[in-house]
């Protein structure tokens, strides 16, 4: 057949399968509404719109299969549409019946079922699918979004990457990735699964298993719910000393046994509760959820790390590990109040009130690039340290005060302070 003669078959073709969907009641929307593709997260250019026809997406056949690792000929000798995708040679193919132009899938023909549509031929002479085979076909999800005219097909091996990356997103959270950086998962929602390495992907994976404990949201004392990630350091204390002390009296007992079991003296708790509210308010520092952070550093102030009681450090101020020389700087910070003695982890503060202080101030240093409130003197010998402001809320401090701490804000509100806030 020459080129005369297969331009017009397509037409008469072209022209049959209009007057076959005007008869039938079908109305082309063709050129109404601009329809973009996106394949895989990427916007794909098209000289071939996609068109909705009696409320079914139809979408070109070469464009969408091609862009999904598939090739796609046209036999013009049998009037075959052949698509290779999981096989890289043609087979042999089964017969064409008169009048029609059947998708051939891998040497098979692709059975569409009538009450997808039908697939036809445009006034360009491109093949046109309906949307919902293209998903059965070449196995991806499909999905059309009426509010921005836009056709979303995506691999369903990608698709599965790109719902662990809008699961994070919903969780607004700080995570670690492999070079060495700090994301908000926030940002996650705008990224594509190809931005990232296989292995990127895994620890992914790996993170939303880890958060999937813990909801995205939380109901605040008042009753109102809000997404974890709102609930900041700075503003005032919900819960009372009153509630502090006595559910920290009920999580001891309820350790009391294992701990015991262990060998372990069970040490008496300090009494720091008032201290974190007072303290914290100065600094406007929520200090129920300061004092609750503390309860996690420190093991309910049983001490099952390095930091010893004596040390009056109650959140791992400069345990990194490795116990000090003495000789560390202070970093400016009062000498009558904070030292470090050779041998220990983490700085040695001199009373109760200047370790509770100095935790407030590593919080304020995370939480705000405000100086120190008027007549404050300076006890943390990190404050310096800290990009100052980085960290607003507490499921900022994932990642940053512990590493990778991937869970680590929501452990401290959903572990300990919900758990305060229920003790009756």
């Amino acid at each position: 057949m020459n080129r005369l003669q297969y331009g017009k078959v397509l037409m008469i073709f072209a022209l049959l399968s209009i007057v076959a969907w005007t008869m039938g009641g079908h109305t082309a929307a063709e050129g109404a509404q601009n329809v973009k593709i996106i394949i895989n997260g990427r916007v794909i250019p098209s000289d071939v719109q996609p068109v909705i026809v009696n409320d079914r997406t139809y979408v070109p056949l070469r464009v969408v299969s091609e862009n999904l690792g598939a090739t796609v000929n046209w036999l013009g000798d049998s009037r075959q549409v052949v698509i290779n995708w999981r096989t890289t040679d043609t087979p042999s193919l089964p017969e064409t019946k008169p009048g029609e132009i059947p998708i051939i899938l891998d040497g098979q023909v692709l059975n569409i079922p009538a009450s997808y549509g039908q697939p036809f031929i445009n006034s360009q002479w491109r093949t046109m699918i309906p949307l919902r085979a293209v998903g059965e076909a070449l196995d991806c999800e499909v999905q059309w979004i009426a509010e921005s005219y836009t056709v979303d097909i995506w691999s369903k091996s990608l698709s599965a990457d790109r719902n662990i990356l809008t699961d994070l997103a919903a969780y607004k959270t700080n995570l670690k990735l492999m070079d060495g950086s700090v994301i908000n998962s926030g940002e996650l929602i705008n990224r594509t699964p190809s931005s990232f390495s296989s292995e990127q992907i895994a620890v992914f994976k790996t993170y939303r298993e880890q958060l999937s404990k813990y909801g995205a949201t939380v109901v605040l004392p008042t009753g109102e719910t809000i997404n974890s990630a709102d609930l900041t350091i700075m503003g005032n204390s919900y819960l009372t000393a009153a509630q502090l002390n006595k559910w920290v009296a009920n999580e001891i007992a309820r350790l009391t046994p294992s701990l015991m079991a262990q060998g372990r003296t069970i040490n008496p708790t300090p009494d720091v509760a008032e201290l974190y509210l007072q303290i914290g308010a100065q600094y406007g520092i929520r200090g129920d959820l300061a004092f609750c952070q503390s309860a996690k550093e420190t093991g309910y102030w049983q001490y099952t790390g390095s930091v010893q009681p004596w040390q009056n450090n109650y959140c791992g101020l400069w345990a990194t590990g490795s116990p000090l020389t003495g000789l560390e700087s202070r970093n400016g910070a009062d000498e009558t109040q904070v030292c470090f003695m050779p041998g220990t982890h983490g700085a040695v503060f001199a009373t109760p009130a200047a370790g509770v202080e100095a935790h407030i101030q590593h919080l304020y240093a995370y939480a705000t690039k405000k100086p120190l409130p008027t007549g404050k003197v300076l006890i943390d010998p990190r404050y310096s340290l800290v990009n100052r402001g980085i960290a607003p809320s507490w499921l900022g401090l994932n990642a940053r005060w512990a590493v990778p701490g991937t869970t680590y804000g929501q452990s401290i509100i959903n572990d300990y302070w919900l758990k305060a806030i229920k003790t009756k």
